[in-house]
């Protein structure tokens, strides 16, 4: 989109020094232009996609597969893509620059022939009843910057997310996200992911997460911890329901102390507590303390000393 910048008209009234005026005027236009350098700032990279090779694959499949990853790149913010017939002619124009694709050294020097930032490159071979494609990103200055792999199947549904995931992968991979959505049955609660305290049921949904699995656990004081791994997909909300389990021994105190207090029966009681149970334990106890006692004490008392006492 060109940038239009709108300069106010100069005043200049008659019959007194213009200087004022100019200064002025000049300030105004540095104040209105102060944006500028924000939206120079955020110029767009300027992309071009080389044609795909094809491993196997007609060249009408691989211009099929072609049209596809166009759109995908063009769904991704803050590029500028140019037409890949641009380059298509370089590449077929020269025999030099036959497998240039496969050399970033080479595709660098054609981004810069045809006043790219990237390039982007790859190759397509069948797999299945879908499409294998290998994308790589290259530099002007013919750096290799990352190299990204996935599965095109028009039959499984979903090719424009899958296309666009494949994009993000490749040209913005921090964008290349999901979300996760944790339902839990008590307030309160922590919830870790990957070992980080992220939020306290109950709690909004966690963007931002990337694609894959996650380590998810919730903790609560009362309770025991429940541990999971998630599975998050790209541009998706992954919702998981989380039912806490009490410990017994809460579970029992809480249960007793529920409602107005009362005097628990008999059979309420626990066994170690009955009667029966208390006597039992009274007489091994007075029983062990006679045995003890009568081996403690069962020893042969010596002779007494003998002598013979004179007036």
């Amino acid at each position: 989109m060109p940038l239009t910048l709108t300069v106010p008209p100069l005043p200049l009234p008659r019959g007194r020094r213009s200087s004022p005026f100019l200064l002025v005027w000049f300030l105004t236009l540095l104040v209105g232009a102060g944006p500028l350098s924000g939206v120079a700032a955020a110029r767009a990279t300027v992309g071009v996609l080389a044609p795909l090779e094809g491993l196997g694959v007609p060249a009408a499949e691989a211009g099929r597969v072609q049209r596809w990853v166009e759109a995908a790149l063009a769904s991704v913010d803050g590029f500028r893509w140019l037409a890949p017939g641009r380059l298509g002619k370089l590449l077929r124009g020269s025999a030099q620059l036959v497998g240039c694709e496969s050399q970033p050294a080479c595709l660098g020097g054609l981004a810069r022939q045809v006043g790219a930032d990237v390039v982007v490159a790859g190759e397509v071979g069948s797999l299945g009843g879908g499409f294998m494609v290998y994308l790589r990103l290259v530099g002007s200055q013919g750096r290799s910057l990352r190299n990204v792999s996935g599965v095109l199947d028009p039959s499984q549904g979903g090719l424009r997310d899958t296309a666009r995931g494949l994009a993000l992968r490749l040209l913005d991979p921090e964008r290349y996200t999901g979300t996760l959505e944790v339902l839990v049955d008590m307030p309160h609660a922590w919830i870790y992911v990957d070992g980080k305290r992220v939020a306290s049921s109950p709690a909004p949904p966690i963007p931002g997460l990337a694609v894959g699995p996650h380590a998810l656990r919730v903790t609560h004081e009362a309770y025991r911890d429940f541990v999971r791994f998630v599975n998050v997909d790209f541009g998706r909300s992954a919702k998981v329901t989380v039912s806490l389990t009490a410990y017994p021994v809460r579970a029992e105190q809480m249960r007793l102390v529920d409602g107005p207090s009362r005097t628990l029966g008999a059979s309420e009681l626990p066994w170690y507590r009955r009667w029966w149970a208390l006597t039992a334990l009274g007489v091994v106890v007075v029983a062990g303390s006679a045995t003890t006692a009568a081996l403690l004490f069962k020893r042969s008392a010596p002779h007494d000393a003998e002598v013979v006492i004179r007036p």
